[in-house]
């Protein structure tokens, strides 16, 4: 079966519900109806409806009776059926009319409704059915005997009578779907919105959280068990990863400073500088891998930091290098200084690879500046040839990420960046700077002044 809205299953079961509620309901009235049965009622008062439609006044002033194919169709159906319609002047009979009810035909009365039972102990039937119509400025009385719906005929009468059936099933429909399109969707949307809400919780910085199953819905269960299980293997994968980064950058500091060691006793000049220059860009490597897998595996310290201090000091720790590669470097921060909760030492690893990476792409004797903002975010300015250029629209917070093959960055520090910013719930953003050049903003929330 299609569903009635693909886009929404909450939307299609209330829907789908309130149909079968309705289709019940129905089937239940029905039921009941045909299991009760007809007296006489149901089937004398439609034939009494017929008779009705098929009475004509005459120029006389009196009134004919030209049956109507319904009446005509009555009249096949039940051998029994009498009728005898007067208005006290001029009677029309059909069938065996009981005597009784010919011979009240002749004393006229202001007419009334009425009806005849026959009572046999503690049941009774319907004998005859009399009714009031009107025709023209006249009044008719109609009798009508003989006729009574089986189980079968008084179903399919009910479900052909568009005011008793139609109507009716028209209201139950409306009101059952109003109610469903209502209730229904929360009532199932809202465990599906609780497991979501557990599951923006999982952003890959904390191994071991799960969607919970203890309070969720029997049709969730096996999902959310494939999911965790799923998670589970994405876990271990992901540790092997890290073990063998750290392992790896661990095994190659040894080598590297040995060969930084034998670089003494290579006589030529040009080649022995090249060579320590290999070596200092490998180190940096190792130094960016150790600092990327300690993010990713060892969970933080997270305490309450003045940002604007951890900023200002590491500032003053890199600006020697920065001066004597020929740049200016400026710091900037409010009065008063700033707190977050975070890791000082995830921070710190994040601005010091920003600072590095702007003075590696500012041009010489260009300028550097570090801003630290009351609303927690921290900013890295520089004024070189600016991301765009640099990166020519690559995604450069993916891991190893450089400008050319050629540069002697190691295409992590934006990487790391990424990490420590998910770690504190942090927004990045990269612009360019006003002028030329690149601006970096970690956003962090800050926390409020005692």
């Amino acid at each position: 079966m299609k569903r009635f809205l693909p886009g929404s299953i909450a939307a299609s079961g209330a829907l789908f519900l309130g149909f079968c509620l309705t289709v019940v309901l129905l089937f239940s009235w029905v039921t009941f109806a045909a299991l009760q049965g007809d007296d006489g009622g149901y089937a004398q008062f439609d034939a009494a409806t017929a008779i009705q439609k098929s009475l004509k006044r005459t120029e006389a002033g009196s009134f004919t009776l030209q049956p109507v194919e319904d009446l005509l169709a009555y009249q096949r159906k039940f051998p029994t059926l009498w009728y005898l319609v007067s208005d006290g002047r001029t009677s029309v009979s059909y069938g065996p009319v009981p005597e009784r009810v010919q011979a009240g035909a002749k004393v006229w009365s202001p007419p009334q409704p009425l009806s005849g039972y026959a009572v046999n102990g503690s049941t009774m039937r319907t004998e005859r059915l009399g009714l009031v119509v009107p025709l023209e400025d006249d009044t008719i009385l109609i009798e009508v005997g003989g006729a009574a719906y089986s189980s079968t005929q008084i179903t399919i009468e009910l479900l052909r009578d568009i005011n008793t059936t139609a109507v009716p099933i028209l209201v139950v429909l409306f009101a059952t779907m109003v109610v469903t399109v209502i209730l229904v969707p929360q009532v199932i949307a809202r465990p599906v919105r609780r497991v979501a809400t557990a599951a923006e919780f999982i952003d890959g910085t904390r191994e071991g959280t799960r969607l919970p199953e203890d309070n969720a819905p029997t049709e969730l269960r096996p999902l959310i068990a494939a999911f965790n299980r799923a998670l589970d293997r994405i876990d271990n994968v992901t540790a092997e990863q890290r073990r063998f980064l750290s392992n790896a950058a661990h095994e190659l500091r040894t080598p590297l400073a040995r060969a930084r060691t034998r670089l003494e006793a290579v006589p030529d000049p040009r080649l022995r500088a090249e060579l320590a220059t290999e070596i200092h860009s490998l180190s940096a490597t190792v130094t960016m891998l150790l600092q990327l897998a300690r993010l990713t595996s060892e969970p933080a310290e997270i305490s309450r930091i003045n940002l604007t201090d951890l900023t200002r000091n590491l500032t003053a720790q890199e600006a020697p290098s920065l001066v004597a590669a020929g740049m200016e470097v400026e710091f900037q921060a409010p009065d008063t200084p700033v707190f977050i909760n975070g890791s000082a030492q995830a921070i710190t690893v994040a601005l010091s690879n920003l600072i590095r990476n702007a003075a590696q792409h500012a041009a010489s004797g260009g300028r550097v500046v570090v801003q630290v903002e009351a609303c927690g975010r921290v900013s890295v300015i520089d004024f070189g040839a600016g991301i765009g250029t640099i990166y020519n629209g690559s995604s450069v917070m993916q891991p190893f990420a450089r400008s050319s093959q050629s540069s002697s960055g190691t295409g992590l520090g934006l990487s790391i960046v990424a990490q420590v910013a998910a770690l504190h719930n942090a927004g990045v953003s990269l612009d360019e700077t006003p002028g030329g050049g690149t601006t970096v903003r970690i956003a962090f929330t800050p926390l409020p002044v005692a």
